[in-house]
């Protein structure tokens, strides 16, 4: 019966387990200095920066959002091998599987000669974000200097459970439950 607890105890658990996307600030904020028409903030709003992590086989979602980008360039969010562009594909998403635990691997390209990796103070970094589902959202600015708007590009950023729970798991911890049930029952008749 103990080996049949300690077995339902490690399914539980791989049932239980989340992806998390952990923000580490960097100290560094600005206020925004024009109007963002991504969220309709006014100037003054307080953006923070630093980078994404997560673990190691956890699975990411990225979702393009471009319906109310003013960018001028033409900018591109890169991860992997998957390239998503600020003026087409809205609500476009991927999954991208984290092979190393660490810092998440993505960068925008701007036609305006930026490349701005995760961690970057051209990429504001926002959780808790009204009428957005994700986990975080990031707002480029391509010309961080002289716009600090961050209306660019926005790239939605959610996560999916780490450990995929295989369809027959639950099955089988109710088998292993019931054998452990049926067994104690035959000792019991048996003595």
């Amino acid at each position: 019966m103990k080996k049949v607890l300690i077995a339902l105890g490690f399914t539980f658990v791989a049932m239980s387990s989340q992806a998390t996307v952990v923000f580490n600030f960097s100290g560094f904020t600005v206020p925004t200095n024009a109007f963002n028409d991504i969220l309709s903030e006014e100037a003054g709003a307080i953006y923070e920066f630093g980078t994404l992590s997560a673990d190691a086989g956890d699975v990411i979602t990225f979702t393009n959002l471009i319906s109310d980008v003013e960018a001028s360039f033409n900018n591109f969010f890169v991860n992997d091998t998957q390239v998503f562009s600020n003026k087409i594909g809205d609500n476009t998403s991927f999954n991208f599987t984290v092979l190393n635990s660490g810092v998440l691997d993505f960068q925008f390209v701007s036609q305006g000669g930026f490349i701005d990796s995760n961690g970057s103070q051209n990429i504001a970094v926002l959780s808790n974000v009204i009428n957005f589902n994700g986990d975080f959202l990031l707002l480029l600015d391509d010309s961080f200097v002289t716009h600090m708007d961050f209306d660019d590009h926005a790239i939605g950023v959610s996560t999916l459970s780490a450990v995929p729970v295989p369809a027959a798991l639950p099955l089988m911890a109710s088998a292993l439950g019931a054998f452990g049930i049926a067994r104690r029952r035959n000792k019991a008749k048996a003595a």
